[in-house]
């Protein structure tokens, strides 16, 4: 019996080894998250210029070397005629792009961001004028429905 015990030991120290290194594997330097955030107001003027802006940041400090910010903007119920407008960098990891929205209404800008090899795809309203709720569509759209339009603007 005494011998059958001190043929277990060993494989029980083995067992104890092994499982300290498969806990620990995988736990390299962590990726920080790249965030996208809105700097443009909710709410506009009919026909007013105003500016599509986001600022993209990793463990915050800002991204200035983006691939790629493009937004994607449509009026409520309508995503399938949105449109797409690429964003230039200005400064501090900003990018914008100026649009105007020709009548009153609740519109969907979507910032297709391409940075670090990561995408998101933030959204946010923007009521234009004073809408009648009636004509306000809930926006049920698949965020990725506009990833087909973007292949036009890759390598931008």
């Amino acid at each position: 019996m005494k011998k059958l015990a001190w043929l277990g030991l060993p494989l029980l120290l083995l067992a104890a080894c092994g499982s300290g290194e498969a806990e620990s594997s995988g736990t390299g330097a962590q990726v920080e998250e790249v965030m996208v955030a809105f700097n443009t107001d909710t709410q506009a003027e009919p026909a007013e210029d105003i500016v599509l802006s986001v600022t993209v940041t990793q463990a915050d400090e800002a991204v200035e070397d983006a691939d790629e910010v493009v937004y994607e903007v449509w009026q409520s119920g309508d995503r399938n005629n949105s449109v797409m407008i690429p964003a230039e960098h200005t400064e501090n990891g900003i990018y914008e792009a100026q649009t105007s929205f020709k009548e009153e209404g609740l519109y969907f800008m979507q910032a297709h961001t391409t940075a670090r090899s990561l995408h998101l795809m933030p959204k946010q309203e923007i009521t234009v004028g004073d809408p009648d709720p009636a004509s306000i569509v809930s926006d049920d759209s698949d965020d990725a429905q506009g990833m087909d339009k973007m292949e036009d603007h890759s390598g931008h």
